[in-house]
């Protein structure tokens, strides 16, 4: 596998992650209020993005 076929995959992995954590943040009726919260919109705005940071962590519950 090439360096190129390599971040190609990881791109689209960081895409799967993205769809996931929509998916459970807006809970299983679609309407969950985790999704609009702050920390649930920082989460998606981070996978949404190629810039790492490296105090993304800890990722604090939306709810907590």
């Amino acid at each position: 596998m090439t360096d190129a076929e390599r971040i190609e995959q990881l791109e689209a992995k960081i895409g799967q992650a993205y769809q996931v954590i929509g998916v459970l943040l807006s809970g299983p009726d679609g309407d969950g209020p985790d999704f609009s919260l702050p920390a649930g919109q920082r989460a998606l705005d981070y996978f949404a993005h190629e810039d790492y940071d490296d105090n993304f962590l800890p990722y604090v519950h939306p709810r907590a």
